[in-house]
């Protein structure tokens, strides 16, 4: 008989949903249930069926006993309304055995489902008397933030020490009055400038307060970690004597002591000095100094003994120098100069933290760390406050710092709560905001440990986002960046994602591919050619490469939209859960915003819907300088510049033309004899502007700013005035004002002067904010964020880019946790007079320490943005050139230099044409028509519809099948004929390494083994294997493989054209021979787009190939010949635009399994040129046609003959 108990678990069991190891979490009973769910692995539903699994198994625990903490006010709206629903699914299921869950769902607005700020506050506001402050305390607004820092840099600026004195308690009263008169304090103002130094300590409050420092242990700040550091660097000194001791001076010493030269004295007289000098700690220093500062400082005159110092050392003189010269710098104690500079910065920044905190706690206004501090502060003085909560659930607890986690401890008792985390160490992406990476190891240490009986550690690694192909590319990349730890040399192991195969819908919803799923798209910044001087000379702008990429990246958005792929929609009930890809569904992430303007022009040239998100160039947008013009002009009505700039402005309402005619005739210059105002023009001429400011200004005196801003919203006839694609952001931004003019009268009154100003002061000041989001679900557009932006997100079609930037230097003056402010450099008045420049030690440290962490997190970034895809993944970046032109490989740290040095790199680098369509630069006019309507312009419509770009293979495939075609590129069946390989080896593999040989060889049967060696010859063999690419080195590592290409290129080269193509490449003088080439070509209204195998020129003509390794019965000749009269056409149109000559281009299919000789050859006439032009427009228009006739003479050969409904060789599908 089953128990009651049983029963009710039974219940409780069938209610779940998830993967196996989703319900070990869900159900734990651990104190401590530590959960590492990857991108994409269900975590919200996890946390939201925990709560769930939690009341229901627990009749008598109540919502308001279990603790959810978020880390964004959005995350806790989204994990309240699926706990809620969550909840009202199981009481409806499970109604008779689950009665008590009624109550917990009418309960549900009592739960303490919030972020970890929210709680804290609520903890304060719990708190009684427990603290001493206010518990009504408010959040800090930022006008008050703002202005209070404004006033700190007065204070300085004017070594107000009386101010300070009405802020701040006594003993603070003596520091600030020791620190005015400090000896160098005006100096030091005025090098760093007030401003500077009030932002600098702003900055320091935010991050020391979030790691629980105070202005005190500032103030204090201790020397002893820096010199613990320097002192931990001596053994360079030992390490520089053993190397030219022991290495460089026996393999220079005769150079040295044979006629060394002026050059070389100083150098020959050092190792003279210490040669038979019995080394210990002070010799190696002194020797080490004399060595750097005097012996190789300067290295002209060194050449002679340059190659010899190379070969010993293994690296360049001046390499090693820089080199051992930093680490050399980190090992002196820090000059008495700057001890006082670190002493001015720590102390300057601690009484600027210590009086904003006290006028914080005399007003009443907390800051985010503020309310965390003050909370633990609660949990301390009442440790049995947590025992409310019978268990704790937290969210994103990678993103936890040092001041939550106390807090959080002040809460969980192991023997009172359980506590249930969930994180993910590979995407912490916000040391920013201060969060410690570390704080989630220790959590997942503790719960890793073998004698950890009451805690529990799971992984949930199935992806439930990014399709199958996509995961294996991810884990490729990330799987080598963090070969050796997620932080090198730490615990942190990376756990690579999988697929939910084992679920059913899984299989259908990786059908319908857009293909390739990763793709990566480059624009070479490429340099022009100087006749005159015969060398390359000046790189193209880096702004034009990235209009370039971005247009590529356009076209290639256009197309896929334009093919109507298919995309898995979830939100679908139907049981057909694909549809057609929207242009939302598109995603262009970025690291930071200053690639807005190229992806602005490049994405406006190929007039495609897009949105860029969160700009932060808010307060330099015209409409708010127009607005902040009008209430500066509203508190200040004689101020005749206002006036000026509000009547020319689109706010004024006034006609095109009237402005600059009044205008003119006035003269605003102070001093002028025969001025006439413009205020009286103004109300003489056309009172009806007059009257309608003066009622402006009462309205604003009375009801405030935020009130006239709404007013102005409520009659939007000035949007008429922008171009109809801006007026949506511009009326988001003038609402957005009114939200910032509301928040200053909340914290500082109703005063029109005083919001004016402040505005003013936003505007000069603040040009980093962020703009409104303008975008909802039925705003149909490319979207266009950072990547920081979206975490949290996911789009079926994701590209990023700026992958090839290099991590950013810590800045020139920052807070360190270690050391206090510290700053790189020294100051003119500090400084030794004899150095042009010198680096603090400090700095240097602070600098090594910090590069390295921010490096780390930039892999953490860009993990995070690669599972942002749920299709398909393209990365966008740029790559340099040197003098010669060719390609600069990109920085290794870079995401670009990741890709390129991973697994991942194979051949799926595609290259942007390096020709740019002309188009006009010319900034877009307003359109003067006031009566035109403020909405947004509907797409354009081209009739009849017609691919904007279209490839090679896709225009094949239309001729030899549009039936084929839909298949292939509507519902996404990748064309191969190559999987059917005849004979012997063969599928995709076989012929892309084939390619690869075909693209780098010169078609001498002597060197084929080189490329293709045999079994016998290892170190050959391991030689080659290296330069492989990752993806095709499984088919090289087959001998049969390697032996019949081997064979194969060896039958081709003994052929005339294999003659005469080694001839080409032998003649090194004359580029005439071009392998692996892609193309952009635009015709008319439509890009063509492809890539070559070979063609090369001869006297008249050009030759043009393609390569196929597998015999023409498997792939189709017919199909193949229009490919390469694609390319025909699109060579000879390209050459017509640049004025090349004219030549006859000569097409053919070079079968290689077949005799080299035996091939067909079609020469392109003016007529065959002309009738592929109009064919492959006719055919861009038919792919959008959804008319896709089957061509049935083609059946018995096509790839998808088992599935075509068309196929009239099908049994399936005759009648």
């Amino acid at each position: 008989m089953i128990s009651e108990t049983e029963d009710l678990l039974s219940t409780m069991y069938g209610n779940l949903e998830g993967l196996p190891e989703q319900l070990d979490a869900v159900t734990s009973l651990s104190p401590l249930t530590v959960v590492s769910a990857g991108a994409g692995t269900g975590k919200t539903q996890t946390l939201s069926q925990r709560f769930a699994w939690l009341l229901a198994r627990d009749s008598e625990c109540r919502v308001d006993q279990i603790l959810v903490l978020t880390f964004t006010e959005k995350a806790a709206r989204e994990m309240h309304e699926r706990i809620k629903k969550t909840l009202v699914k199981w009481h409806s299921m499970s109604e008779r055995d689950l009665p008590h869950l009624s109550k917990s769902i009418q309960r549900i607005d009592d739960a303490y489902i919030s972020t970890i700020h929210s709680f804290a506050m609520k903890i304060i506001r719990e708190s009684g008397l427990v603290l001493n402050i206010d518990p009504r305390s408010s959040i800090v607004s930022k006008p008050e933030e703002d202005l209070w820092w404004k006033t700190f840099s007065e204070i300085i600026g004017t070594l107000s020490l009386n101010k300070i004195t009405k802020i701040v308690p006594e003993k603070w009263e003596e520091r600030a009055e020791s620190l005015f008169n400090e000896e160098y304090f005006k100096d030091f103002v005025n090098f760093y400038s007030p401003e500077k130094l009030a932002e600098i300590s702003k900055n320091a409050s935010e991050k020391l307060g979030s790691f629980g420092r105070t202005p005190d242990d500032l103030w204090d700040q201790s020397m002893d970690e820096l010199l613990a550091d320097v002192e931990s660097r001596d053994q360079i000194y030992s390490e520089i004597w053993e190397t030219w001791q022991n290495t460089v001076f026996p393999a220079i010493r005769n150079e040295l002591r044979e006629k060394p030269g002026k050059s070389l004295t100083r150098l020959s007289e050092i190792e003279y000095e210490y040669c038979e000098v019995k080394h210990d700690k002070e010799t190696c220093r002194s020797f080490a100094h004399v060595l750097i500062e005097e012996g190789i400082s300067d290295l002209r005159g060194f050449k002679k003994i340059a190659a010899s110092i190379k070969e010993v050392l293994g690296l360049s003189l001046k390499d090693w120098r820089d080199e051992k010269k930093r680490e050399f710098a980190m090992a002196q104690p820090p000059s008495e100069g700057e001890m006082m500079l670190l002493r001015l910065f720590c102390r300057t920044s601690a009484l600027g933290w210590q009086c904003w905190e006290s006028k914080r706690q005399s007003e009443g206004i907390l800051t985010n760390n503020d309310l965390i501090k003050y909370a633990g502060e609660v949990l301390k003085k009442s440790p049995d406050y947590g025992n409310k909560f019978k268990h704790i659930l937290v969210d994103e607890f990678q993103d936890t710092d040092g001041l939550q986690d106390l807090l959080l401890k002040g809460i969980w008792k192991e023997d009172v709560n359980t506590l249930f985390i969930v994180g993910d160490i590979k995407q912490s992406i916000y040391r920013f905001r201060h969060a410690n990476l570390k704080i989630f190891q220790e959590y997942i240490d503790k719960a890793r440990r073998p004698d950890g009986s009451c805690c529990k550690y799971i992984t949930l690694d199935k992806s439930f986002r990014t399709r199958d192909k996509l995961v294996e590319k991810i884990n490729s990349v990330f799987g080598s960046v963090w070969a050796e730890g997620i932080e090198k040399g730490s615990s942190m192991e990376y756990e690579p994602l999988s697929s939910p195969s084992s679920e059913k819908w899984w299989k259908e919803r990786n059908d319908n591919p857009i293909t390739p799923e990763f793709e990566i798209l480059i624009s070479m910044q490429k340099r022009s050619f100087d006749e005159e001087k015969n060398k390359y000379i000046r790189e193209e702008m880096t702004f034009d490469s990235r209009v370039r990429l971005y247009r590529e990246l356009a076209a290639n958005i256009k197309e896929t939209h334009g093919a109507g792929k298919l995309i898995w929609d979830k939100k679908i009930e139907e049981e057909d859960k694909f549809r057609p890809v929207k242009w939302n569904d598109f995603a262009l992430l970025v690291p930071k915003r200053t690639v807005y303007d190229a992806i602005e022009e490049a994405f406006d040239l190929e007039n495609i819907p897009y949105v860029l998100c969160t700009r932060r160039d808010y307060f330099t947008r015209g409409e708010i300088a127009d607005l902040v013009n009008l209430i500066s002009l509203l508190a200040e009505p004689q101020d005749p510049s206002y006036l000026a700039g509000w009547m020319a402005s689109p706010l004024s309402g006034m006609p095109p033309g009237l402005a600059e005619e009044l205008l003119g005739r006035t003269q605003i210059k102070a001093g002028s004899e025969d001025s006439v105002r413009l205020d009286d023009i103004l109300r003489n001429e056309y009172p009806t502007f007059s009257t309608y400011l003066e009622e402006m200004k009462i309205k604003a005196d009375l009801r405030g700013v935020s009130a006239i801003i709404r007013e102005l919203l409520c009659s939007p006839e000035f949007l008429t005035s922008y171009e109809p694609e801006q007026r949506r952001r511009v009326r988001a931004n003038i609402s957005y004002m009114a939200e910032i003019a509301s928040e200053y009268e909340v914290s500082q009154g109703r005063s029109l002067a005083g919001c004016a100003e402040y505005m003013r002061f936003a505007v000069k000041e603040s040009k980093q904010q962020e703009e409104p989001e303008i975008t909802d679900e039925d705003h149909d557009a490319v979207n266009v964020l950072t990547i920081h932006s979206a975490k949290g997100l996911e789009y079926p079609v994701v590209a990023l880019g700026g992958t090839e930037d290099k991590i950013k230097s810590p800045p020139s003056i920052d807070t360190s946790v270690r050391y206090g402010v510290v700053a790189k450099q020294m100051p003119d008045f500090l400084k030794d007079p004899a150095k042009k420049e010198e680096l603090t030690v400090s700095g240097l440290w602070h600098d090594e320490r910090e590069t390295k962490a921010l490096r780390e997190e930039n892999e953490r970034f860009w993990y995070v943005a690669s599972t942002r895809a749920r299709d398909k993944l393209i990365i966008c970046g740029l790559t340099k050139t040197d003098d010669t032109n060719s390609e600069v490989p990109p920085a290794d740290e870079s995401f670009l230099g990741m890709i390129r040095n991973s697994q991942a790199a194979g051949d799926e680098w595609t290259l942007c044409s390096e020709d740019d369509p002309e188009h006009s630069h010319e900034p877009k006019k307003r359109a003067d028509n006031g009566s035109a309507a403020a909405f947004m312009l509907y797409p354009k419509i081209v009739s009849p519809a017609k691919l904007a770009r279209l490839s090679a293979s896709a225009y094949a495939m239309l001729s030899w099948c549009p039936t084929a075609y839909r298949i292939a590129y509507r519902q996404g069946r990748t064309m191969q004929w190559t999987l059917r390989g005849g004979e012997g080896a063969g599928g995709s593999e076989f012929g892309s390494l084939a390619h690869w040989v075909l693209s780098r060889w010169d078609f001498s049967s002597d060197t084929l083994a080189d490329w293709l060696p045999g079994d016998k010859n290892e170190s050959l063999y391991e030689a080659a294997l290296k330069n492989v690419p990752y993806e095709i080195r499984g088919e090289f590592k087959s001998s049969l493989s390697r032996r019949q290409i081997r064979e194969m290129l060896s039958d081709y080269a003994k052929s005339e054209e294999g003659k005469t193509l080694s001839a080409l490449i032998a003649d090194k003088g004359l580029k005439k021979l071009w392998r692996e080439t892609p193309f952009r070509v635009l015709d008319r209204d439509l890009l063509m787009v492809g890539s070559t195998d070979i063609f090369w020129e001869e006297k008249d003509s050009i030759r043009l190939r393609d390569w196929k390794t597998t015999s023409e019965d498997i792939a189709p000749g017919e199909y193949y010949e229009e490919q390469l009269k694609f390319y025909a056409y699109a060579m000879h149109v390209f050459r017509k635009e640049k004025g090349l000559p004219e030549k006859t281009i000569e097409i053919g299919i070079n079968y290689l399994r077949s005799n080299s000789e035996k091939k067909k050859i079609i020469e392109m006439s003016e007529e065959m040129i002309r009738g592929t032009g109009e064919k492959i427009h006719g055919l861009a228009a038919l792919a959008l046609s959804d008319i896709f006739e089957a061509r049935s003479e083609h059946c018995s050969v096509c790839p998808w003959g088992d599935i075509c409904p068309k196929n009239i060789h099908n049994p399936c599908t005759s009648f």
